[in-house]
């Protein structure tokens, strides 16, 4: 079957029915709900570059080519692609070849990012209803049409930031020399509902206790006292879901906010998307709120929130605030709060977020993820092939020590 590839500026120029009659996965991030609110609330562009967040839409569109066809449908799959003049928010760090064509008196942006904007989070990058074996031709094909489009507008390269497993084969199968795309792993720290020690055990853990069990005495007294200390302390917490009201979302946007001024920095997201999501997919989402008084006159008030994404099968931590730091708090929103969250509702797999060697103790396992890049200038494209080889075996080498510290039982 031949395919024709297009590309829109606009969430809404595909439409949310054509969007949901393709979607077969409940990835939140691949919701069109919540791709729509970045562009709504304008924490990403509309339609162009006026308003310079360095995120610019640029779908893509798989249609067949073919005219015998019975799908009242022409669309096969759609692709979440941005034009990007920077590499903020991507979380797969290519400053350094940015930096490296300025040197040699090239432009490294505009480049295609196909990726979640703001999400470092392996998962689906296509929107479609057809078989894994489709869908491995589906990414090939935009995969071709990406570098056919950058080679005529202008573009350095694409790349496809942290795809799940059907898309890294689809991609590194690429066979035609001209579209071959290199490889790019990372390192992240995921927990996950099993006992890593004992593979017979599918069940998953009955309660936090039972988590606990599988750590070394040490580890888990550690954790303990980590979690009494808040309690003792005069902490309490409350999840919500469904309920999660427009002062919840202040309270938590306030936290979320000055957490980055603390570093000099604002936050990617506005305070309308974080709204736009509650009001549009609230059975997504989970908010850990984190209560504490003063003195013993003075009324609980909430010090610290963390906001979670979630699907059928995994947790997803992403944002989190607090008003000012305590001993072990982010622990406790950020990570046992999710991990019991886990466990009660026998989700399998919770991805907490990027970086953090904190969490190996905690028992997030070291985890590989990938992202395929294709870079258009011959020259530079070998060269950081290079690199990634090299940066491969650092990776590989840090894995293998960082699974020597994990808390559990031997």
């Amino acid at each position: 079957m031949g395919y024709t590839v297009r590309f829109v500026n606009s969430i809404h120029a595909i439409g949310i029915e054509n969007w949901k009659s393709l979607l077969q996965t409940d990835n939140p991030f691949l919701r069109f709900e919540f791709l729509a609110a970045l562009e709504n609330t304008h924490c990403i562009d509309q339609g162009s570059l006026h308003k310079p967040t360095g995120w610019a839409p640029y779908y893509a569109i798989l249609e067949s080519s073919s005219l015998e066809t019975d799908n009242p449908n022409p669309i096969l799959a759609i692709a979440p692609i941005y034009q990007k003049h920077n590499s903020y928010g991507e979380y797969v760090f290519d400053w350094a070849w940015a930096d490296a064509y300025q040197q040699h008196g090239l432009q490294y942006y505009p480049k295609l990012s196909w990726c979640i904007p703001f999400t470092p989070s392996t998962g689906p990058r296509l929107v479609s209803q057809g078989s894994q074996q489709q869908q491995q031709e589906y990414y090939q094909a935009i995969a071709e049409a990406l570098s056919i489009e950058c080679q005529q507008k202008g573009f350095s390269g694409w790349h496809c930031l942290f795809p799940d497993q059907t898309g890294q084969v689809a991609l590194k199968q690429v066979s035609n020399s001209q579209f071959t795309s290199m490889q790019r792993n990372s390192c992240q720290f995921h927990w996950y509902n099993l006992y890593s020690m004992d593979n017979k055990r599918e069940t998953g853990y009955q309660d936090f206790n039972d988590y606990l069990a599988t750590f070394t005495s040490r580890k888990r007294k550690n954790v303990n006292k980590e979690r009494r200390r808040l309690l003792e302390a005069g902490f309490s917490f409350q999840r919500k879901t469904f309920d999660i009201t427009a002062a919840d979302i202040d309270s938590f946007y306030h936290c979320y906010q000055l957490t980055y001024a603390k570093r000099k920095m604002r936050g990617y997201l506005s305070r309308d998307f974080f709204q736009t999501l509650v009001n549009t997919m609230p059975d997504q989402l989970l908010l850990v709120q984190a209560y504490y008084q003063d003195a013993p006159e003075q009324p609980f008030k909430i010090v610290a929130n963390a906001l979670y994404l979630k699907d059928s099968d995994n947790l997803y931590g992403r944002y989190w605030g607090c008003l000012e730091e305590f001993d072990s708090l982010h622990f406790e929103c950020c990570y046992y709060q999710g991990i019991e969250y886990c466990i009660e509702h026998g989700l399998k797999h919770f991805d907490p977020g990027t970086q953090g060697e904190h969490k190996i103790s905690r028992g997030f396992e070291p985890t590989l993820c990938s992202s395929q890049h294709w870079i258009k200038h011959p020259q530079f494209s070998q060269a950081i092939d290079n690199f990634l080889l090299e940066e491969e075996q650092h990776i590989q080498h840090y894995i293998e020590q960082a699974n020597q510290l994990l808390p559990f039982k031997k």
